[in-house]
């Protein structure tokens, strides 16, 4: 079976990948590392394969959870081991979890914190919301495009290739080297993201007369606030247990607000003099009723 294995590999990758598990393959004293391929099952499966550098052996899953392997991946599954532990030039599976996770995490808060600032009536604002929900949306697609292990496993950041592919152009007009071309405008839009949506971030976040981040809500311990974002704390406002988040306008008064309530997640809406729209709401068309009716109370998120 390994020989099938490395049959398949070499007749479906490159002549360069081909050399280079030579290599890796060879004996110490022709020139090579000395590793060995094998064939194991393992307890939990996780990417297909796993290298054990001190008794330098490449093993390849026998078998996945629900199937038995084909030739065909396993040839995959040692290109994939070959590119991560020898060339370096894939992402590991934890690695590309833990990255492509907090890619995705951060860009749902860079576009949550850009629509409100698109709807909070305060100059400049309304820009930086835009720049957030453009950032957020393309941050989400990066970290998505790594879990699934898209560009050998780094994940596809669309504004970033974009921005390569200008510094490109530019390089190739002016006669000179296009690949640095690329670096540079990916290098030029890494510093100028950060530098726009921190700046963005601040100013949506920074509610008047209230601190950008403090550990404290209401100025009791317990909770985490975020300019105008409360998140995770006991109020006796909420009085249904543990508010997961909420959200408020320029007053530091609450008018929307993600709580818990016999286990469930709801939400309560209200703006303050006025009446309360949503109370214990899971449903999502009512949700939606109830934000449109506080907007139409005129209150801003």
């Amino acid at each position: 079976m390994i020989e099938r294995i490395i049959e398949k590999y070499v007749d479906t990758y490159s002549e360069d990948l081909a050399v280079v598990l030579l290599q890796i393959l060879a004996d110490p004293s022709q020139g090579g590392l000395g590793y060995t391929v094998k064939l194991f099952n393992p307890t939990v499966d996780m990417d297909g394969w796993e290298v054990d550098h001190s008794r330098k052996i490449i093993s390849i899953d026998r078998t996945g959870l629900i199937s038995n392997y084909t030739d065909a991946d396993r040839a995959e599954y040692l290109k994939h081991a070959v590119e991560t532990e020898f060339l370096k030039t894939r992402a590991g599976l934890l690695s590309r979890i833990g990255w492509g996770t907090g890619k995705v995490v951060l860009g749902l808060f860079e576009g949550a914190t850009g629509v409100i600032g698109i709807l909070v009536p305060e100059p400049g604002t309304t820009v930086g919301g835009v720049v957030l929900v453009t950032l957020g949306g393309n941050t989400v697609v990066d970290g998505i495009s790594q879990l699934a292990g898209a560009n050998q496993g780094h994940g596809i950041n669309l504004l970033g290739e974009g921005a390569g592919q200008i510094g490109a152009a530019a390089f190739d007009l002016a006669d000179m080297d296009p690949d640095v071309g690329r670096a540079v405008g990916k290098g030029v839009f890494f510093v100028t993201s950060i530098a726009a949506g921190s700046f963005a971030t601040i100013k949506i976040l920074h509610a008047p007369g209230k601190a950008a981040m403090s550990l404290k809500v209401g100025g009791q311990p317990g909770g985490v606030q975020l300019g105008r974002l409360d998140m995770l704390y006991q109020s006796s406002r909420a009085g249904d247990g543990m508010t997961v988040l909420s959200i408020n306008n320029n007053a530091g008064q609450s008018i929307l607000r993600f709580v818990t309530h016999n286990g469930e997640l709801m939400v309560n809406g209200r703006v303050v003099g006025a009446c309360r729209v949503m109370r214990h709401e899971t449903n999502a068309k009512e949700i939606l009723k109830g934000i449109l009716k506080l907007m139409a109370h005129g209150a801003r998120f």
